[in-house]
């Protein structure tokens, strides 16, 4: 737009881009105070009409409402004097549209802001399985060793009952700190991407258990979860999001008895989809930040309460099973958080990996085909080695290895014995367990069929990269016994 107002704030002259800004037919203009045009505007821009006619130019931003009733238009103003022997006789109004630039300094900014909030999140990833990984080789020593010690009580006088059921209430509590320590590692984006039919109403009722704690003082939970909704995913990363919605929920919750608060929870089938929704009667979201509650560190706890991750990382383990998290928040009376996930049939069949690991079993060791399996262990953590040995001992002849190069030199020596199991721990000092398995691949591929990977976590992408592309069992650190023993059966049975 180009126009020229006098000292008296009156329209001289404007060119036709005014109809298109203003609606209105620049002749029309001419005499016309500026205030007649601008209406509201007007008091904004005042301060630089006063400094124009001042004699000094002025450089402005503004957004202009659309005539049409569309979006608003970026501006960027300029007031130019015409001073004439010393007066000013009027100005120059020059204004240029400058929304695609804005739109594009926005996009700039929302892209900076990402790749900062995904740094964050890869460096928090990368930290939160390192400390898991740490976590998992004392934790599966302490497990294996609790539970050998039950071994050793059975068919013992019952004055030892006392005994063993303090053993067993320390054995359940590591298994506690084993699922927290894998939720942790769930942060490890990537990781645990394994397919499975999950039962969602049972998923949901175990989440239920797990926050029922800071549930049971502050609100009645509701329940309406339907029969036979199955999804192909990862049971315990739907729970990490259940848990998290649920958690959030009691947190919205207002400071009143707690029968009074409500947290209801369904499920439910829609056509090929399965809907899970959790709904408070708390504090609500303003309109204005629902839209950003799924961003990385954004939260609206206070200073300590929250870092902002729960929904983000919520909202990623949903989208990765093809489905969409969404809310609807109204200020003072609650959200709803919905889930929504393809569904899949009661029957699906369980999709398995070669050499896939067997379930976990609740009856005796199997028998073994091999009298005494031959079983190498390698593993950095002298005290897993250790524990390994101790607990296969009674049926195998096992040899320990706590370096990677003296595991190397004991592999490739073709006068040593064949193992029958080679169980080996990948995240070790060089050579890594993988360095040593690619080895081992090159020149014996035979006995390479033979190992299966111990690991407290894959937590770097090179590792979890490895581990989906290679026909390799993983035993996750920490391992109960039978499933450790059943491991062994399997490939014994092999020989």
């Amino acid at each position: 737009m180009v126009a020229y107002w006098d000292a008296d704030q009156r329209c001289r002259f404007a060119n036709r881009a005014y109809e298109k800004w203003f609606g209105v037919d620049p002749r029309t203009l001419v005499g016309k105070e500026m205030r007649e045009l601008l209406g509201p505007l007007y008091a904004l821009n005042l301060p630089y009409i006063e400094g124009v006619l001042r004699g000094e130019a002025q450089e402005f931003e503004r957004e202009i409402p659309d005539p049409a009733g569309g979006a608003p238009r970026h501006s960027l103003a300029q007031y130019i004097p015409d001073v004439v022997d010393g007066q000013v006789r009027g100005f120059y109004v020059l204004v240029t549209d400058i929304t695609r630039l804005k739109r594009a300094e926005r996009a700039l900014r929302e892209a900076e802001h990402q790749l900062e909030s995904s740094a964050r999140l890869d460096a928090l990833a990368t930290l939160a399985a390192g400390i898991a990984h740490e976590i998992n080789n004392p934790l599966a020593a302490i497990l294996a060793h609790t539970e050998l010690a039950l071994e050793s009580l059975s068919g013992l006088p019952a004055t030892s009952e006392a005994l063993a059921t303090d053993l067993r209430e320390a054995r359940n509590n590591t298994l506690r700190v084993r699922d927290i320590v894998r939720s942790m590692r769930l942060l490890a984006r990537g990781e645990a991407k394994r397919d499975e039919q999950v039962d969602v109403s049972d998923t949901l009722r175990g989440s239920i258990e797990l926050v029922q704690p800071s549930l049971r003082y502050r609100a009645r939970v509701v329940r309406e979860l339907g029969a036979g909704l199955y999804v192909r995913g990862n049971a315990s990363q739907l729970a990490q999001v259940f848990v998290n919605l649920l958690s959030n929920a009691a947190q919205a919750l207002p400071e009143q008895p707690g029968r009074a608060n409500e947290i209801r929870v369904s499920t439910r089938r829609e056509g090929d989809l399965i809907v899970s929704e959790v709904s408070d009667n708390g504090c609500g979201i303003p309109r204005e930040l629902q839209e950003r509650v799924f961003e990385p560190f954004f939260t609206t706890k206070g200073v300590g309460a929250g870092m902002g991750l729960g929904l983000s990382i919520s909202k990623s383990i949903i989208e990765a099973l093809g489905g969409a998290l969404s809310v609807a928040s109204e200020p003072g009376r609650g959200s709803v958080f919905r889930i929504v996930l393809p569904a899949a049939p009661a029957a699906a069949p369980q999709a398995s990996k070669p050499f896939a690991l067997p379930a976990s079993p609740r009856t005796s060791t199997p028998s073994l085909a091999v009298a005494r399996p031959r079983v190498l262990v390698i593993d950095d953590e002298l005290a897993v080695a250790r524990t390994l040995e101790r607990i296969l001992a009674r049926d195998c002849d096992v040899v320990i290895k706590n370096h990677g190069q003296d595991a190397l030199a004991l592999l490739g020596n073709e006068q040593e014995p064949a193992f029958d199991l080679v169980l080996c721990d990948l995240m070790m000092p060089e050579p890594s367990g993988q360095a040593i398995y690619e080895k081992v691949h090159e020149q014996r591929p035979e006995l390479a069929e033979r190992f299966v990977f111990i690991t407290g976590g894959a937590f770097t992408a090179k590792g979890r990269q490895f581990l989906e592309s290679v026909p390799v069992a993983v035993l996750e650190k920490p391992f109960d016994l039978a499933r450790l023993r059943a491991v062994v059966a399997a490939y014994a049975t092999k020989a």
